[in-house]
């Protein structure tokens, strides 16, 4: 009676010992899980009710290695088609970037587009809008009557980092900013920096590389609020998500670990 009793006792002392540990680590978890707060997670963190913010809105200028989308309408459907970038095999492809890319004209190295029966368009360092009229004014040279709309197809933004959806998206929109940019990607995890997120842009032959505060109202205010064709916007896990993950794993081993040496502690008795 003795041996079983004192087996018993052995059993519920190492019973209280794994559901001390467990308590511990349970705890662990717990401290760590609670390091995120809604001040750290919330945009455009601000006391007021309601106030404005300048935007600053720059506009793009075309550079090379960009794809335009160029057409000409009128009311001869025939004339107006030699001026277009369409050819048989490319007129019933669905819209989509890679007929875009087919049926659109690349800007080359020297900042020049070849239209079909005009020749080569200085297009470089000029805005849509101005690209519009200068291709206009070369059109009615041939073509009487004509409307001519250019669009700019190359507008790809990529988004990488700690977001749900990393990738490159196309943006069909002039003026799009920085959130719609982390909405494509499916927003930024609870674990992702706000304050210092990285956005690089092609500036002529070089990159630059800016950091932006997401919390801060002054973002909007930012020459990097709407984007360019082409940047790349990386975000980066805070330290308390490295250092959570981390603990979850060690925390993981470490009860593994506790709870072998009990059973074995337990059946060598």
């Amino acid at each position: 009676m003795k041996k079983s009793g004192s087996r018993i006792d052995q059993f519920y002392g190492t019973f209280k010992k794994l559901r001390v540990n467990w308590l511990i680590h349970l705890t662990l978890l717990l401290l760590v899980s609670s390091c995120y707060t809604t001040k750290g997670l919330n945009y455009i963190q601000s006391a007021e009710n309601s106030y404005s913010v300048p935007l600053i809105q720059v506009e793009y200028k075309v550079q090379p290695n960009d794809i335009l989308n160029i057409k000409v309408k009128s009311r001869d459907s025939e004339q107006s088609n030699f001026f277009n970038n369409v050819t048989a095999n490319n007129r019933n492809i669905e819209p989509n970037p890679a007929s875009l890319f087919i049926e659109g004209y690349t800007v080359n190295s020297d900042g020049m587009i070849n239209v079909p029966n005009v020749g080569d368009i200085k297009v470089s360092d000029l805005t849509v809008e101005e690209i519009t009229e200068k291709v206009q004014k070369e059109i009615d040279k041939y073509l009487l009557n004509s409307v001519v709309s250019v669009k700019l197809t190359s507008f790809k933004i990529s988004v990488l980092g700690d977001v749900k959806n990393p990738g490159t998206n196309y943006i069909y929109n002039t003026q799009a900013n920085i959130f719609e940019a982390l909405s494509a990607a499916g927003d930024l995890n609870v674990s992702a920096k706000r304050e210092n997120i990285k956005l690089i842009r092609q500036v002529g032959s070089a990159s630059k590389v800016v950091n932006l505060d997401l919390t801060s109202p002054s973002i909007i205010h930012s020459p990097y609020y709407f984007l360019h064709p082409n940047d790349v916007i990386y975000v980066e896990s805070s330290k308390p998500s490295v250092t959570q993950k981390n603990l979850g794993l060690f925390s993981l081993v470490l009860s593994a670990i506790t709870t072998t040496v009990l059973v074995l502690s337990f059946t060598t008795q």
